[in-house]
């Protein structure tokens, strides 16, 4: 199956062209992030209002099926790294965090995903078909969320 891109993904894409062409680079981190950076080497930011991409809806609230069928596993070990910090965190002050944490790495694929579909676009990666990216995405991000729900058992234990 070849690479599935919306129109309007295919618009954000052509937009991270044309500045590539004007001379920003583009590159993914060791770690999954989007580093753009401009002509004089400048670091771009990806992710917010000024993003020159923009934000891909269907990547905010599908991000685990987006990132799936993109083959882009970093999504699953920065959201499972996330949120055992944000359960951390909800177990010594006593406030829920995971919620928040788990909406902050869906809006910042949401924003990275042009970035990231460009990078597949150039490297050729063949997208994994939609109902089988569904399943899967939902199953891995069940599986990267077990260490934080361990995590939050454990200071409820703690706390009784």
């Amino acid at each position: 199956m070849i690479m599935a891109i919306s129109p309007e993904m295919q618009g954000r894409v052509e937009k991270i062209e044309k500045l590539i062409e004007e001379g920003y680079t583009l590159k993914k981190t060791s770690l999954g992030f989007i580093d753009f950076r401009n002509s004089v080497g400048k670091r771009v930011g990806v992710v917010g209002y000024n993003s020159p991409a923009g934000l891909s809806w269907i990547g905010l609230f599908f991000a685990p099926a987006v990132c799936t069928q993109m083959k882009e596993w970093s999504y699953f070990y920065v959201n499972g790294c996330v949120l055992v910090i944000a359960s951390i965190f909800s177990g010594v002050i006593g406030f829920d965090l995971d919620g928040a944490a788990g909406t902050a790495v869906s809006i910042s694929y949401g924003f990275m995903i042009p970035y990231l579909r460009k990078l597949n676009k150039d490297n050729g990666t063949i997208d994994m078909p939609k109902v089988n990216a569904i399943v899967v995405g939902i199953l891995l991000a069940i599986v990267s969320s077990v260490p934080a729900s361990i995590i939050d058992i454990a200071f409820a234990f703690l706390a009784a």
